[in-house]
């Protein structure tokens, strides 16, 4: 897979997992690959991150 940016360079449609962390197409629950839930550090409270990637790519190539 390709290198994930760094959470703060993440939109917010990426932080909910709307938007492959990657490339940035949208995604759905259907094909989207869940990357697992961290915790974001970058807020005063208490939140998580739900990065996702499309199919494309989670097996390492380009969309």
């Amino acid at each position: 897979m390709q290198q994930t940016p760094a959470l703060s360079e993440l939109s917010d449609l990426q932080r909910r997992g709307r938007a492959c962390v990657s490339c940035g197409v949208a995604l759905d629950n259907a094909t989207a690959v869940d990357l697992g839930s961290r915790p974001d550090v970058a807020v005063d409270h208490r939140a998580d991150v739900f990065p996702r990637a499309c199919p494309c790519c989670a097996a390492g190539g380009v969309s």
